[in-house]
């Protein structure tokens, strides 16, 4: 018996794929936490996608219980804020969370314009009398104005700004949510896991790494493996990597970490595992450039070539879809670092190329000046 079938009724509907770069699988019950945005913490200009700001809404909505800080390190104009402090401010056991924080959401943001912010803010219709040099800290305040209350703004300098104060003869402040999108410099990595990560609550906490999955900074990726095992991986939202925090880490472990140099070829194996973390063959071709330019320092111009050699066979599908240019940059660099060689000067024109920065757009321009901040 032949079963005809009516292609405008019984065929199933079109699989519907994840679009390249902008991945969002989480297990569960994390994957439950990408619901609805109110339109209050989804219209704040933001380089985030709107499957990360959902996710930020909802954990602080649904997941946060009070039993530590939330901290947004890293705001820029204030979307990351506006999300967790709407989402607490929606969440059920909101009159628990007040009992035990004034403010339960601490947020940290340089704020200080530079001449590309210009650009973006004169796109978005804000900003018209700023110069480069003024605070952006007004704009953050009215982006965040509904839900201030709940939040502990703090503008400056984070190795100045972003201590976390303990009561008299108490324990230490904990905390239950870190978001970080500011580990642009190692220093300041240093400072953030020496600060943060002893007061993160095992079996609790989640720490949400903003520029984890690029390949950028290769040390976020090296400092955040080095503890692979306090941690469990929870997933990925377009270029951000979720952990929750299973073991306790002490002061005296984050202290091992920088006092203690690691050697080259640990170096090399904490990017590889970083670089398998994500499900999206477009992301793990953007993390190998981390990974290709921790093999050019530690081993050499000739590794370097040859595992750009391995990128551009493992990848030919993703390299060859042109209408990715992060993609193209991307590749770009890591040949272009191949063919001069490691150097302070050298790492800083790949990184340009690596992040399309131009002149013309601030995206990006963080970890430039990162980069120029802590080369020789």
């Amino acid at each position: 018996m032949v079963v005809e079938l009516d292609a405008q009724h019984d065929l199933p509907p079109p699989l519907q794929r994840a679009k390249p770069l902008h991945q969002a699988r989480l297990a569960p019950p994390f994957d439950s936490y990408l619901g609805p945005l109110p339109e209050a913490a989804g219209s704040v200009p933001s380089m985030m996608s709107e499957k990360e700001r959902q996710f930020l809404f909802n954990i602080a909505k649904n997941y946060y219980r009070g039993a530590g800080l939330i901290i947004d390190a890293g705001t820029f104009l204030g979307a990351s804020t506006a999300c967790f402090g709407n989402g607490v401010s929606e969440n059920p056991h909101l009159e628990e969370i007040r009992a035990r924080w004034q403010r339960p959401i601490v947020s940290l943001e340089l704020g200080i314009t530079n001449q590309q912010m210009l650009l973006s803010f004169k796109r978005h219709g804000i900003g018209h009398d700023l110069v480069a040099g003024d605070s952006f800290g007004p704009l953050i305040e009215n982006h965040v104005r509904t839900v201030r209350d709940l939040i502990d703004l703090r503008l400056g300098d984070i190795l100045e700004t972003g201590r976390i104060e303990d009561p008299p003869k108490g324990r230490k402040t904990p905390i239950e949510i870190l978001f970080l999108d500011v580990l642009k410099a190692p220093a300041i990595s240093k400072f953030a896991l020496s600060e943060y990560l002893p007061r993160l609550i095992p079996r609790r906490a989640l720490v949400i790494q903003q520029d984890y999955l690029s390949g950028d900074l290769p040390f976020i990726h090296i400092h955040q493996e080095y503890f692979a095992s306090k941690f469990e991986y929870v997933g990925e939202i377009s270029s951000s990597a979720v952990f929750r925090l299973v073991h306790r880490i002490t002061r005296d472990e984050v202290a091992a970490l920088f006092e203690n140099t690691l050697d080259g070829e640990t170096e090399i194996s904490l990017v590889s595992r970083a670089v398998q973390r994500s499900v999206d063959p477009y992301r793990r071709l953007i993390m190998a450039f981390a990974k290709l330019r921790t093999i050019l320092n530690v081993r050499g111009p000739d590794a370097a070539k040859q595992y750009l050699a391995f990128i551009e066979s493992e990848y030919a599908d993703q390299i060859a879809q042109q209408q990715f240019r992060r993609v193209q940059n991307v590749v770009r660099a890591a040949r272009y670092l191949c063919e001069v060689g490691a150097g302070a000067d050298n790492e800083r024109e790949a990184v340009k190329i690596s992040t399309g920065h131009r002149g013309t757009d601030h995206r990006r321009t963080d970890i430039v000046r990162a980069v120029e901040k802590v080369s020789p």
